[in-house]
Order: C-alpha cells, then sequence, then structure tokens
C-alpha cells in the first residue's frame, strides 16, 4: 500500500513550544468561562427565587401561589388552611333556597386568616350569614361594605375571631375568616335565595362550585395582594386581585372537595330527573318530594353542577303566581310560558348570522372542542337567502369574510375549513371581536342575530355589556356558555342586553341538542315590544320584558297591592298585534319572594349605572334595598364577630389565600404556561442563556488563535 495515501490520510502533529504553551492557555480559559457560565446559572437562580418570593404572580403561575404561608421572615413555609363545603338546597316551585357551610381548617402550628373567593348563582340573593366555633354560634350583620371592613379589621386587631361575606361580581363572593387557631376548625354557613330558569318545557337549578381563571385586560397599576394570591389590578380591572383566587394543579387531589343534597318539591308529577354533569343518586317519596344526592359522595369543585327536571304530561305550568307578605307589602313571582309554539308558527325571514367564537386559552381542552362542533352546527342550520360571518378571537380577533357573505356551497365550504383549523391559545381580547360584529350598518329584510360562544373568562365584564347596550342596533346577542364552568354573570347580561337569550353547553355529548334548541329559538317569530298591564300599582323587575321566542317563558317579580284581577300581556308577533290575559290568583305562598324582588330591584338599579346614572345617586337606593331586606350587594357585606379575644397574646399569625380549582377540562398548561414543577422560569433561562453565549463566544476566538497546532 502506498504510505504517501496512508500519510495524507492520517496527519501527524507535532507540537513546537509555543503550540505546547497556547494548548495549555486555551484550557485555562476554558475552565475559567465554564466556571463563569456556572456562576451566571447561579445568580440567575437566585434572581428568580427572590422574585418568586416577592412576587405572589410569580408563584402562580407554577400553580402553587396561596397553597403555602410564610409566617414571617426567614421561617419555613406552611400549607394554607384546608376547605370543605357542603351544600343542602330545598325547592319549592320556582324558587330554591341554598345552605352553603364552609369549613375551614388550619393544620399549622400557627394563627391563620383564610380567604377564599368562591361563585354562586348570578342571581343569588345572599341575605344569611353564621360563624360557628365549636359550640359557639355567631349570627352575622349587615352593614355597608366599608363599615363592615371596618368592623372585621378592628376585630382581628383586637385578636377575635370574625367572619366577612363580600360580593366581588353578582357572581363572584370571598369570605374572610380571621384567627382559626392551630388544628382547629371554623364553620361558616351563608344561605341565599334564587329564582330557577324554566326552558323549553325543563326547569333547571344550577350551582357553580369554582371562579374560573380570567383574562385581565389592561395596564397594572398595583402589585398583586399578596394576601390574596391574585393578579395585579389593572386600569381595566382594578379589582382584579378579590376576582383571581390562586389556582392549585390538577394533580392535587386534595383541594375544596364538595358535597350536596337538594330537597325538591316540584308540586307535579315528573317525566324526567337528572343530572347531566354529575352522577347522582334520587329517591320519591309519598307526597310526591325528591331527595337528590351526590352518588359518590364528595367530588371535586371543578365543575358547575345542574338539576334538570320536566313536568310530566299535562302538568307543565302555563301560568303560576307566587306570593309573600312581608311589611305590609305583597310580593309576587309570576311565571308566565309563553308564547306557545303553536301559536307562532310563520313565514321564516331570512336571517344575517355572526359567530363569534372564542379561541383563547382559556378554552384549551374540551372547550374548543365543544365550541367547533356547536359551530360546526350552527353553519349547517343556514339556509339560501341567509348570510353569515365567522369571527375568532384570542389575544387579537379575526373575521373569515370583510363582511357578512351569502350562504352558498362556496362561502360554507371556507367556513367550515376555517372553523376545523381553529386552535385554542393566547389571551381573551373580547372587545375587538364584538366590535366587528357591531357595526354601525343596517340590514333591512334580515333578523340579524349575533351568537357569542365563548367560556366568558374575563374580568371587565362591565365595559363589554356597555359596549353591547350602546352598539347593538337592530341585532339580537345570544350567549352560548361553552365549558364546565362558563362566567354565568356576563353570559347572561350580554344576553339581557343584547335582548337575546343564554345557553349553557357543559359537555361535548349535548352540543347537539342544546343548539338544536337554541336554532329553533333563533328561527321562530318573536314577540318584540312586550309590556305587562297589572291590576292596581305594581313595582315591577325586569321593568322592561325582553324580547321572546318560542318556549321561553316571562318571569318577573313584583311588589303588588292586590292579586285581585287580569295581568294582561301584549306584544307583536311580526307586523301584529298580540294579546293574552291571565286570571291571577294567589295559587301559592312561598317565602323568600320578597328577597327575590329585592335582588332584582337592586340588578335593575345597578344596571341603571352602567347606562349613565351617576353612582353616587344609585348607591343610597341600593344600600336602602339591601339593608331592609338584609342582602349582600355590591355596597352592602355581611359581619360575624366573636365577642371574645381568642388570640394568645404574641401569637404568630399570618393570612393565606385559599387556592381553588382548575375547571375540569380546562389545560393548566394552555393558561399558566410549562409544566408546575419542571418547568425552568423565563428568566433563569434568559440569564443563563447570555453567559453561555458569552462563554461560546470566547472559547471560539481562542480556538482561532490555536487552531494551526490542528491543521
Amino acid at each position: 500500500m502506498d504510505t504517501r495515501h496512508r500519510a495524507a490520510a492520517r496527519p501527524v502533529h507535532r507540537l513546537d513550544g509555543r503550540a505546547w504553551r497556547d494548548l495549555v492557555r486555551f484550557a485555562g480559559e476554558a475552565l475559567a468561562a465554564g466556571l463563569f457560565a456556572s456562576l451566571v446559572l447561579a445568580l440567575a437562580t437566585f434572581i428568580v427565587s427572590t422574585q418568586a418570593a416577592a412576587s405572589p404572580a410569580a408563584g402562580e403561575s407554577a400553580g402553587r401561589a396561596g397553597l403555602l404561608l410564610r409566617p414571617a421572615p426567614g421561617d419555613a413555609p406552611l400549607p394554607a388552611p384546608l376547605l370543605s363545603t357542603a351544600v343542602e338546597i330545598r325547592v319549592s316551585g320556582m324558587v330554591a333556597r341554598a345552605t352553603v357551610r364552609q369549613r375551614f381548617h388550619n393544620p399549622t402550628p400557627v394563627w391563620q386568616e383564610g380567604v377564599y373567593v368562591f361563585p354562586l348563582p348570578e342571581n343569588a340573593a345572599v341575605d344569611r350569614l353564621e360563624m360557628r366555633i365549636g359550640e359557639r354560634r355567631i349570627e352575622g350583620q349587615i352593614r355597608e361594605r366599608a363599615a363592615a371592613r371596618a368592623v372585621y379589621e378592628q376585630a382581628k386587631a383586637e385578636g377575635r375571631k370574625a367572619s366577612l361575606i363580600e360580593q366581588e361580581r353578582p357572581n363572584v363572593f370571598t369570605t374572610s375568616v380571621a384567627h382559626i387557631a392551630p388544628d382547629e376548625d371554623v364553620d361558616v354557613t351563608i344561605e341565599y335565595q334564587q329564582t330557577l330558569r324554566f326552558d323549553a318545557g325543563a326547569f333547571r337549578l344550577r350551582f357553580p362550585m369554582v371562579v374560573a381563571p380570567r383574562y385581565i385586560p389592561g395596564r397594572v397599576d398595583a402589585e398583586p395582594d399578596r394576601g390574596r394570591g391574585g393578579s395585579a389590578a389593572t386600569d381595566q380591572v382594578p379589582d382584579a386581585p378579590r376576582i383571581t383566587p390562586p389556582v392549585a394543579h390538577p394533580d392535587d387531589a386534595t383541594i375544596n372537595p364538595l358535597t350536596l343534597a337538594i330537597d325538591l318539591n316540584p308540586g307535579f308529577p315528573l317525566a324526567k330527573l337528572e343530572s347531566p354533569y354529575h352522577a347522582i343518586t334520587a329517591r320519591e317519596t309519598v307526597d310526591g318530594r325528591h331527595r337528590i344526592e351526590l352518588a359518590h359522595g364528595a367530588v371535586p369543585a371543578d365543575r358547575d353542577f345542574e338539576l334538570v327536571w320536566v313536568p310530566d304530561v299535562g302538568h307543565a305550568p302555563g301560568a303560576a303566581l307566587f306570593t309573600e307578605q312581608k311589611d305590609g307589602r305583597i310580593y309576587s313571582l309570576l311565571l308566565l310560558v309563553t308564547p306557545p309554539e303553536a301559536d307562532l308558527a310563520g313565514a321564516r325571514m331570512p336571517r344575517e348570522a355572526v359567530f363569534i367564537i372564542d379561541t383563547s386559552g382559556s378554552m384549551e381542552g374540551t372547550s374548543i372542542v365543544q365550541a367547533r362542533e356547536a359551530l360546526q352546527l350552527a353553519l349547517g342550520r343556514l339556509q339560501p337567502g341567509d348570510r353569515f360571518n365567522v369571527i375568532e378571537f384570542n389575544s387579537t380577533a379575526r373575521a373569515l369574510f370583510g363582511a357578512p357573505m351569502p350562504v352558498d356551497p362556496a362561502t360554507l365550504g371556507r367556513a367550515r375549513s376555517f372553523v376545523r383549523g381553529l386552535k385554542a391559545r393566547g389571551g381573551t381580547e373580547m372587545r375587538a371581536a364584538l366590535e366587528l360584529a357591531l357595526t354601525a350598518d343596517r340590514a333591512p329584510g334580515f333578523v340579524r342575530q349575533v351568537v357569542f360562544l365563548t367560556d366568558g373568562a374575563v374580568g371587565n365584564e362591565a365595559d363589554l355589556v356597555a359596549l353591547i347596550r350602546d352598539r347593538l342596533g337592530d341585532r339580537r346577542l345570544f350567549t352560548v356558555g361553552i365549558g364546565s364552568a362558563p362566567n354565568s354573570h356576563f353570559m347572561s347580561k350580554a344576553a339581557q342586553f343584547g335582548r337575546g337569550s343564554f345557553t349553557y353547553v357543559g359537555d361535548v355529548r349535548e352540543v347537539a341538542g342544546k343548539m338544536d334548541a337554541l336554532f329553533r329559538k333563533l328561527e321562530s317569530p318573536a314577540l318584540t315590544d312586550i309590556a305587562i298591564r297589572w291590576p292596581g300599582r305594581a313595582e315591577t323587575y325586569p321593568a322592561r320584558v325582553p324580547d321572546l321566542y318560542a318556549g321561553e317563558p316571562i318571569v318577573v317579580s313584583a311588589a303588588l297591592g292586590t292579586v285581585a284581577g287580569d295581568v294582561v300581556l301584549r306584544g307583536r308577533r311580526g307586523q301584529e298585534p298580540w294579546e293574552a290575559r291571565l286570571p291571577l290568583t294567589a295559587d301559592a305562598v312561598e317565602p323568600g319572594v320578597g328577597v327575590v324582588w329585592a335582588r332584582g330591584k337592586i340588578e335593575a338599579l345597578i344596571d341603571r349605572i352602567g347606562e349613565g346614572s351617576p353612582e353616587s345617586e344609585i348607591r343610597p337606593e341600593v344600600v336602602e334595598v339591601a339593608l331592609a331586606h338584609h342582602l349582600v350587594s355590591r355596597y352592602t357585606s355581611l359581619v360575624a364577630v366573636d365577642v371574645t379575644p381568642t388570640v394568645p397574646a404574641g401569637a404568630v399569625t399570618g393570612t393565606a389565600a385559599l387556592p381553588t380549582r382548575l375547571p375540569e377540562g380546562m389545560s393548566y398548561e394552555a393558561i399558566f404556561g410549562g409544566a408546575p414543577q419542571t418547568a425552568t422560569p423565563a428568566t433563569l433561562q434568559l440569564v443563563a442563556g447570555l453567559g453561555a453565549l458569552f462563554a461560546a463566544m470566547l472559547l471560539r476566538a481562542r480556538y482561532r488563535r490555536t487552531a494551526r497546532w490542528s491543521s
């Protein structure tokens, strides 16, 4: 074999003295660069850990904010108080009375304050608070909100136990419990009244279990509230820390177990009784009542509970009046199941349908699947002569077409392909999508409808509702609540001011049925310009009855002087006048109807603020009604204080925001980002990356100087 070829293939290097010196220098510099990178990494780790300790938001992104309490600087963190909830609901006719008992347990050796943000139905009228420690019971008193908070803080300062119930939104409340002793249980019981939904021939009772994470838009105005563990306040949502509790990772199975039982007295035989989202047991008693319980006992508080019952054929209510006499007044709750579907059958008018679909990060998981399927069904109901558009939104909004397009195979094909490709990601900027849908143009000859599919997980509800009210024009807005725990307050308010209706879709298996019922409403002629004439003088809420579609009821609460006479319902069906006359008698006496009326009046007063009335004028009226009926409101709270100080002198105390669960079906990583326990913080990645880059640049420069010994 030719040795010259062997030498060319495998050169032999001989290092002179200078090359040896360069090699030694290179090795030393490589070692120095490695040490430098290690120091940078350690510094980055220190910076991130310091930020996490100083900012609850940083810890929250990892899913552990509020789970640990640090009682004093340098002390080891301790678990936050534990919570369990027991719910008992009594239903009679159209009214439900609920008792919610929250048990706070302190597993630590220090005294603690527990702060818990929780949901209630959007029409809940909270009127009672009781705190129980052992055998002692302390009844809550209604006060103006600032005064109640002052009483609570004074009790804390004096070492006395206290509890406080505050309303953050009509469907979001906060319980604060001061001075829970080590290894002690404190029970806080609240009670509320609500009216039930009756729609498409079925009664529905819904109990929300969890406040879903909210998207908070705007410029940050203040640091997060460390005691609450929530988001920072912004110029658009100044109370953001109060509506964004810390969220536990789904792997933590110990958070917030809940039991629920219902005593149902429907007043008629039932054709169906079911719970679509939870397994239940139900047994009927000899007097026609039903006892319903969760089949598996305690369940995770991670999705709304719903109970549905349908009257047997021939027993569906056509009209019902429930009354209560209190403080010299007669309060009434009227249910009118009108208009009958057969009476309203008529020619179908062309529709202009604009579909808005939420594709933000909170929709990741089962919610986006439900939304896509619902939208595909909606597209399938369009007919020639209609026109439509599809708008999606996350951090930005985009429309499929520049304007609503006629329905034909080409436009429907593009829309179906568009919907199939939708993915959940980013923020929840609803305003831009609503602005695209609620344009100032008009469309004579078309029934104009906007169908809004979303979980409603935002904190700026009032701003969005104001936009809908101001720009609705000749349209009607229908909201479809997607997911296991949608924001019912926003969904119902958007539908109210959109002069439409709202529908919940909590499971992909019920998309077809729920959307079919909604489409039948949209396609049926509506009663418009509705007015109710009562016998005698009446103060009623809602004061303005919304437009009605086939199968929808009218539910109105009233303060009356008499229940003798007829109630007259008038409206327009298309261009024709329509009238119904019903005799009223006190069919049933129902305690709590006065509370329902007061809750309706407070809601109507708050709505006037959004319509431009000065808050300084509305607030005294709200306070007057709330104090008279012992109700929690935006301006009033319930507070209970123990008379005896219990905290030993010098005891260490702390405050902890109790975490909530993530609603079932939501993606933790899509909302908070990354794996909670193994993800590397972005700050550490950035600083460590810069250090490694600097070391690499240094080594590359030295490599070029010594390259000759390896060539």
